[in-house]
């Protein structure tokens, strides 16, 4: 080889190392630190990397994070200061992150790593409960507005606040185009299960995502809606689930005796409106019993008659049983009973609380418990050996998870468990879920009470 086309050759290796080093981050030298999507908020500053977190490595104590298509491989010790979240194992990937280090680029080592908090919510994007009552009472169109339930569609249909549309956050892609108007500056109002439910947030923002430029939160939801004693509407398709899965309820016909006898819906239990305040010895002692009003109207003034006795879950059938009628629900004829006879039982699929708190206190080999929160809720505190995946994510990750163990699914109060429980059963796995509400601190401590 000649000396000049050995240089060349020299020259032409360097450049092309040199250019992929520079973009794909295999050289040590000036790398990035901030990632594209943070230079929005944050300028580069020194041994700080803001990034995406990628995974960790046990074995060899490292740490990946991504800064764009580039990765730091960053070491750690028992002395990293970790924020937002319980352990870096909690950590899901491609969190926003930033860690500090110390040492050259070369070999950093890790000071600290925060990982991004949830958004906070702007007072402007809150509907206080007041506001929203007012809104109800106008109805839509009249206060200009649509208001979305996020919660999966089981506990819209089981009882939700009047005039709301079902629009459950896990389904919220499939759902969106059926759902949202075309006028992009309407007012659009979401509320879920609370102040702990991420459900109505997250579809907030992503509605906004899609151009919506005028979105609120209902925050306090239905516990909220609930507990001030306003109305709560189910849907046909709620109270045909209860029948046809044999769920424990109390099905109340509010018409006189002589209208209820010419059709009814079976199991309804004969109690006219006028009668209904001295009926209150003859409802069942279980408070949290399902009590269902029906009529031919929404009778509002019934609602607040039981809900007062401290029935935490009653609700009046949407549209009376004209709506049933029309949605195909049968009716019986003849003489109704007189007598609310209410036997509580679980759920299908509902595992107790006492089994519940054994198997967490272990690590049954033949089965897994399944952590369905999101991800930033599940990094604040997880049950020993539990996984985690979000019940929205369900379906797309079925291959996560093995046939051949029985899966337990739980999260913050039973609603999202049993959800992912209905899309397991349905993709053919052993799986039960917690009805329950579960608190969970950071080393995996928990509390578990009855709904």
């Amino acid at each position: 080889m000649s000396k000049r086309l050995f240089i060349f050759c020299l020259i032409t290796v360097f450049a092309v190392v040199t250019a992929v080093t520079g973009t794909a981050g295999l050289s040590h030298a000036g790398k990035p630190t901030v990632a594209p999507m943070c230079k929005q908020c944050h300028q580069a500053q020194d041994k700080v990397i803001r990034g995406n977190f990628v995974s960790i490595t046990e074995s060899f104590k490292t740490m990946q994070v991504a800064v764009g298509s580039l990765v730091w491989v960053v070491k750690y010790g028992d002395d990293l200061k970790l924020t937002g979240a319980a352990k870096l194992a909690a950590i899901p990937k491609d969190k926003e992150v930033a860690l500090t280090y110390t040492g050259e680029e070369k070999t950093p080592y890790a000071v600290s790593l925060s990982v991004k908090p949830p958004a906070k919510i702007p007072a402007e994007k809150l509907m206080k409960l007041d506001d929203m009552k007012k809104l109800v009472d106008m109805g839509p169109e009249k206060g200009r507005y649509l208001l979305f339930d996020s919660r999966p569609a089981p506990k819209y249909n089981e009882g939700h606040i009047p005039t709301a549309i079902s629009f459950p956050q896990p389904a919220f892609d499939k759902v969106k185009d059926k759902v949202l108007p075309k006028e992009k500056d309407k007012l659009l109002i979401f509320y879920c299960g609370g102040v702990t439910c991420r459900m109505s947030p997250d579809a907030a923002r992503r509605t906004e995502a899609l151009g919506y430029t005028n979105t609120k939160i209902f925050l306090d939801g239905m516990p909220a809606w609930k507990k001030s004693g306003n109305l709560v509407v189910s849907a046909t398709a709620g109270l045909k689930d209860f029948i046809e899965k044999d769920i424990a309820h109390v099905l109340v016909d509010l018409r006189n005796a002589k209208a209820a006898k010419k059709g009814f819906i079976k199991g309804a239990v004969s109690m006219p409106a006028k009668d209904l305040a001295a009926a209150k010895d003859k409802f069942p002692a279980d408070k949290s019993a399902p009590i269902i009003l029906y009529s031919d109207k929404e009778d509002a003034a019934a609602y607040t008659t039981v809900s007062s006795w401290g029935y935490k879950n009653t609700s009046v059938l949407s549209g009376g049983i004209a709506v049933w009628k029309k949605a195909g629900g049968k009716l019986a004829k003849g003489k109704l009973t007189t007598t609310i006879s209410y036997v509580p039982k679980p759920r299908p699929g509902e595992i107790s609380i006492e089994e519940f708190k054994a198997l967490a206190s272990i690590s049954a080999p033949d089965k897994i418990i399944l952590d369905v929160r999101d991800n930033d809720q599940a990094m604040n505190g997880m049950l020993k050996g539990a996984i985690n995946i979000p019940a929205g994510e369900i379906k797309d990750r079925l291959k996560e998870l093995p046939k051949d163990k029985e899966i337990i699914t739980h999260c913050n109060t039973g609603v999202m468990a049993e959800s992912a429980y209905d899309d397991l059963k349905e993709a053919g796995y052993k799986v039960r879920f917690l009805n329950a509400i579960i608190q969970i601190d950071k080393d995996g401590k928990h509390e578990i009470t009855k709904k």
